[in-house]
């Protein structure tokens, strides 16, 4: 029903509806007004997506740090794997015994000239006689210290025991060991390349490297220095490679990641 009020010409219409006709947006305001706002609903949303990405991409390219052990060398080999390393972009470091060294003096030169670690392994890699009292250890670990030192003039501290640390290296060889500066370390990764010697150490590598990324620490790999590993090394420095993973070499500076005796260790003898 159309209601009518009086003016001074007459009747009108409803005046509330004539001012609604007469403020009525034209099909042209209308189409800017839609398109203004949707532009600006897209724009936002580009936004947003981007920022995701730009988030994604700066969580990509965090450095995710691991660390390559090899031990027992060098090797005729050693060659082979420092080539494989550098062709990777991969730093490493070296636990190495002293009779390996005097009898591969060039390739430990090599190691220091291209910026790899240096460090001791012992003489014997023998439990019987690396662990027969509390300063053997500390005399075999001396001695390999100074095959390197005259051999390279670098000066290491840094120790990795013959089987670990745990269970054969007592409470008192520890304290001889830190006395004279040593680091003992040992590995958050067992490759257990010595008796898997094939894929399923670099599938056990990466499965134990992903897991202790995604809690927040840093791998310590142990490999060994042996064909077999280095024939398998590619796959696993090409995985580090594309999953942005950067190696680093361990110093002397670093607190050593080292197993603790928590009543597990105990004399050979």
């Amino acid at each position: 029903m159309l209601v009518k009020v009086k003016s001074a010409e007459g009747y009108e219409a409803n005046p509330s509806i004539a001012m609604a006709q007469s403020i009525q947006a034209s099909p042209v305001e209308k189409h800017d007004f839609t398109s203004s706002k949707l532009n600006e609903s897209i724009q936002i949303k580009k936004e947003i997506e981007l920022e995701k990405q730009q988030q994604a991409e700066a969580l990509d390219n965090e450095s995710k740090i691991v660390y390559l052990t090899f031990d027992d060398g060098p090797s005729p080999f050693t060659g082979q794997l420092l080539d494989l390393l550098n062709q990777y972009h991969m730093e490493a470091t070296f636990f190495m015994l002293g009779p390996n060294i005097k009898n591969h003096p060039d390739v430990v030169q090599r190691m220091v000239d291209e910026g790899f670690a240096v460090g001791m392994h012992g003489i014997t890699h023998n439990a019987k006689q690396i662990y027969q009292s509390p300063k053997a250890p500390l005399s075999e670990m001396l001695e390999g210290q100074k095959i390197i030192e005259d051999l390279t003039g670098v000066h290491s501290n840094l120790v990795r025991l013959p089987y670990g640390s745990v269970p054969y290296l007592t409470m008192d060889m520890r304290v001889y060991l830190d006395k004279h500066g040593f680091k003992i370390w040992d590995w958050n990764v067992d490759s257990e390349d010595w008796a898997l010697k094939d894929n399923r150490f670099v599938n056990k590598v990466i499965q134990e490297t992903d897991n202790l990324s995604r809690a927040g620490e840093s791998p310590i790999i142990l490999l060994h220095d042996k064909p077999e590993t280095i024939q398998y090394l590619p796959k696993l420095l090409n995985y580090l490679q594309k999953n942005k993973y950067q190696t680093k070499v361990l110093t002397n500076d670093q607190t050593p990641y080292t197993f603790q005796c928590n009543g597990r260790c105990y004399s050979i003898h």
